[in-house]
């Protein structure tokens, strides 16, 4: 069962910024769509938000977890206006990085020489499918700023790479109160900070007018990514961590077909190149779980 859950996590996290190459609304204003999507989840599951608000610790982790992986995802729509899905999928994948790091230096989870060799061998092939992927033209009617692309690719790698960290120590550190919060429940408190972050985006940023189709693609985004959390939760409850991160984030895969043969953003003659360079991030990705 677990198996099927990471497959729900794959389809669902590599298809959910689809609809930002379909919408006329981009960057800040997608996201702030976005947000609408998430108010039907929240509702649904509303005795989530309860048992949170019962655990302050806990909703206030949550919550942090959710604005950060917001603020990830800003920067991610932001980038998709520069550099490709596929070219783009590379650099998000620096969060594995981050988790990893986080989880040995925080929370103790390896220790020893074997640890830091896989992870240092991990992240030579980050960087490598990464440099790799940069070299690789594009079509000029479908890329835009191509160091600006990057810059916000890892932007958004960093935010998603240190969003669950809030609740990750929680549960470390409030063992009491772990046993009654599900990861559904985690699930619920990310998406009611994603939403406070979304439909705070008028602040700071000029919103266009959507279309009612663009409000609509808005929806399904919110409603892809939080079904494939959903999967990613329930296998790394299933499977543990360093079994289905690996699995689910072969949805890098999903991004580059996408990328190669619907949106057809990168010379078909390139594909080879560019599956080579999602391999080596995956590998790198692996190399790194098999550390912790």
């Amino acid at each position: 069962m677990g198996y099927l859950w990471a497959l729900l996590g794959i389809v669902c996290i590599g298809s959910y910024m689809l609809p930002v190459r379909f919408s006329t609304t981009k960057g800040f204003s997608f996201f702030y769509l976005m947000g609408f999507g998430f108010f039907p989840v929240v509702i649904l599951r509303w005795s989530s938000v309860r048992l949170l608000w019962a655990h302050p610790m806990w909703l206030g982790a949550a919550l942090f977890s959710g604005v950060l992986w917001g603020l990830g995802q800003i920067a991610a729509n932001l980038a998709l206006e520069e550099i490709s899905l596929a070219k783009a999928v590379v650099y998000f994948n620096f969060n594995t990085l981050l988790n990893i790091f986080l989880g040995l230096i925080f929370f103790n989870e390896a220790t020893g020489m074997k640890s830091t060799a896989l992870l240092l061998a991990g992240a030579a092939l980050l960087v490598a499918g990464a440099i790799w992927v940069t070299k690789i033209p594009a079509l000029p009617s479908k890329e835009g700023n191509l160091k600006k692309g990057v810059i916000l690719s890892l932007l958004a790698g960093l935010f998603w790479g240190v969003y669950f960290f809030p609740v990750t120590w929680v549960r470390h550190f409030d063992s009491q109160a772990s046993p009654s919060i599900g990861q559904t429940d985690v699930l619920i408190g990310l998406v009611l900070g994603g939403l406070i972050t979304a439909l705070g985006v008028p602040l700071f940023a000029k919103i266009k007018k959507p279309a009612p189709l663009d409000l609509a693609l808005g929806f399904g985004s919110a409603f892809l990514w939080a079904a494939g959390m959903s999967g990613m939760l329930m296998s790394i409850q299933l499977l543990g961590l360093s079994r289905a991160v690996p699995i689910v984030n072969s949805n890098a895969l999903v991004y580059t077909a996408w990328s190669l043969f619907v949106f057809k953003e990168i010379h078909f003659s390139e594909w080879p190149k560019v599956l080579g360079s999602v391999l080596l991030v995956l590998g790198g990705g692996v190399l790194m779980a098999l550390s912790n």
